[in-house]
């Protein structure tokens, strides 16, 4: 019984060997010195024969002279196992580039020019760290809604002049001199007249990641961008935009379109529009969304019902979802077709309400 056994295994261990071997040949063969390969043949051909026969012994000698013609003709290369990890790690990187210019690009909003329908990084109300803010729970509430405990503190010593201006959820307070910036919706902890030292916590808040998101850059190759869609585009030759970046907003005027705005209605070639189903939400100011605004002072374009913007056949022009905190369209006016990134798909971290598909 012991005899079978051990023939079994030499058997397995002589055809793992040959296989290796005919691996090694045919990729190296063209390479190899001639009388190399050669002598790998005739080894071959001596260890299939005693594979087939069973003999142990011959086994043993073939797989002893294949090895030393192998590592003849294929030498072992220095840092082998780095070199290998460092190429899949290149491979991988290629592909997953290749995949964001192609395919899928991720987008992070930055601000909260697109909400209720995307955020930016904001904050909502809490006094105190929970058992959640503690770790490991606390890396967990990261990971799965993008959300951690933090304090403001203030940055000089004096007394507190304020609330002084609000922009963009943020609240100004002076300080000993010093602008500082609290979020509105953060529990604020100073009030006018107090007196502040440098360090001191001046509120709390629970921050919230912006939301992440997939931009479908092959819609557009089978179809035309449509009215309605949040839309991904480069900045490069926007006037009044940082250059060499990507900015989001709403789809709302299409190439060839006049558009205009009657608060809260949107108007396209001089009719009032209400659809599709997004557009729609934002004039009938759905909870949380205030309809379309004429931009004021400081647009460039729609600062008041009056002006209307006239796009050629290669422009597009989209305005935010919270027109009232948008620096959008009406500012620096259309966007070039050949800037068209494409619509955004699915906003795939944190976990939020806003999960899933983006409409």
């Amino acid at each position: 019984m012991a005899g079978f056994w051990q023939r079994r295994r030499a058997k397995k261990a002589g055809k793992d060997w040959l296989r290796h071997a005919r691996h090694c040949r045919r990729t190296r063969e063209d390479l190899a010195p001639a009388a190399e390969v050669a002598r790998l043949r005739e080894v071959e051909a001596e260890l299939q024969t005693a594979v087939r026969a069973g003999d142990v012994d011959g086994i043993e000698r073939s797989c002893t002279a294949m090895e030393a013609c192998v590592r003849r003709l294929a030498p072992v290369v220095p840092h082998a196992g780095f070199r290998e990890n460092l190429e899949v790690i290149v491979v991988a990187v290629a592909v997953a580039m290749a995949f964001r210019t192609y395919f899928l690009q991720p987008f992070k909003i930055p601000t909260g020019s697109m909400q209720p329908t995307l955020y930016g990084i904001h904050y909502s109300p809490q006094d105190g760290t929970t058992l959640a803010d503690r770790a490991p729970l606390s890396y967990l509430k990261w990971l799965l809604f993008g959300e951690w405990y933090t304090e403001i503190k203030a940055t000089a010593s004096g007394v507190v002049r304020g609330p002084l201006a609000e922009q963009g959820g943020m609240v100004l307070y002076d300080i000993g001199g010093l602008a500082h910036q609290v979020p509105k919706d953060a529990v604020i902890k100073i009030r006018q007249g107090d007196d502040v030292v440098a360090g001191q916590v001046i509120a709390t808040a629970n921050q919230i990641s912006g939301d992440h998101l997939f931009v479908n850059r092959v819609a557009w190759n089978f179809g035309h961008p449509a009215r309605g869609e949040v839309m991904v585009f480069k900045t490069r030759g926007i006037a009044r935009l940082d250059q060499n970046t990507h900015y989001i907003k709403r789809l709302v005027g299409l190439p060839g379109e006049s558009v205009a705005v009657h608060d809260p209605y949107l108007i396209i070639n001089g009719r009032k529009v209400d659809s599709p189903a997004p557009i729609r939400r934002i004039e009938t100011r759905a909870p949380g969304y205030t309809g379309y605004h004429s931009a004021g002072a400081g647009a460039d374009y729609l600062s008041t019902s009056n002006q209307t913007v006239t796009l050629t056949g290669q422009e597009y022009f989209g305005m935010g979802d919270n027109t009232l905190n948008s620096f959008d369209g009406r500012y620096w006016g259309p966007v070039p077709a050949a800037n068209m990134v494409g619509p955004a798909w699915i906003v795939y971290w944190p976990l939020s309400r806003r999960w899933g598909r983006v409409d």
